[in-house]
């Protein structure tokens, strides 16, 4: 049986699926068997069956995973732009936790790693008073943050970090993301704060644009996947 990582983030459009295809495709290209699930999804556009299509699934699939149906990947696809809990309220979908750690499951004994992408930050629900902070607990899986590299991340990192704490759940590392091209004031300052903020944590920077995940980055990680 596999390891397994659940990824959230500071924000809601932090980056999550971008460096989660990146970290993929690379471990995918060095041998290792990876396996996406991101349970649930909102926000999705009717795809070519006029069903909710999860386009973040599709883009985790497609990066690391060619093989799988894209609902293996997703298993509750949901329209409304919403927090996953409150989109499958309005559509009239009951969200399944047990589906949803029995797919983790068996996704984990048939691959080396699990990535498990979440929706937004670590205390969205999923259903109604059920978080990814639960499920990561329930799944005993380890949180890797993707911090947007913008004003006021340090607050959210922080605030993310306390919450894993608190919870008893286990902080795996930290990336910080270059999701803009544009300056300003703490853009570089930012990182040598995640750093001390994250400590041995600290997994490293994904510039702006990035076609595959910066080599720091990578050896980092697998040294931390050798901790847990």
């Amino acid at each position: 049986m596999g390891q397994g990582i659940l990824i959230t983030a500071t924000d809601t459009g932090a980056g999550k699926t971008y460096v989660t295809c990146l970290l993929g495709r690379r471990l995918h290209r060095e041998g290792f068997a990876v396996s996406p699930l991101k349970p649930v999804e909102s926000g999705c556009v009717p795809g070519a069956d006029g069903k909710p299509f999860p386009a973040d699934a599709a883009a985790l699939r497609d990066a690391f995973a060619p093989g799988l149906d894209v609902s293996a990947v997703c298993l509750y696809p949901l329209s409304a732009l919403l927090s996953p809990h409150l989109a499958a309220r309005a559509e009239g979908v009951s969200v399944d936790l047990s589906r949803i750690r029995q797919a983790a499951g068996e996704a984990a004994r048939v691959s080396d790693l699990l990535l498990v992408e979440g929706a937004g930050g670590i205390t969205v629900e999923l259903r109604e008073g059920y978080s990814f902070a639960d499920l990561a607990r329930d799944l005993s899986l380890p949180v890797l943050i993707v911090a947007e590299n913008r004003l006021g991340v340090l607050n959210h990192l922080q605030l993310t970090i306390r919450c894993l704490r608190s919870e008893g759940i286990s902080f795996f590392g930290a990336i910080l993301n270059d999701l803009t091209p544009g300056p300003f004031p703490a853009r570089e300052q930012n990182e040598a704060e995640v750093r001390r903020i994250a400590g041995e944590c600290y997994l490293g920077r994904v510039p702006h644009g990035a076609a595959s995940l910066p080599e720091e980055v990578l050896l980092r990680f697998r040294r931390r996947l050798l901790q847990i």
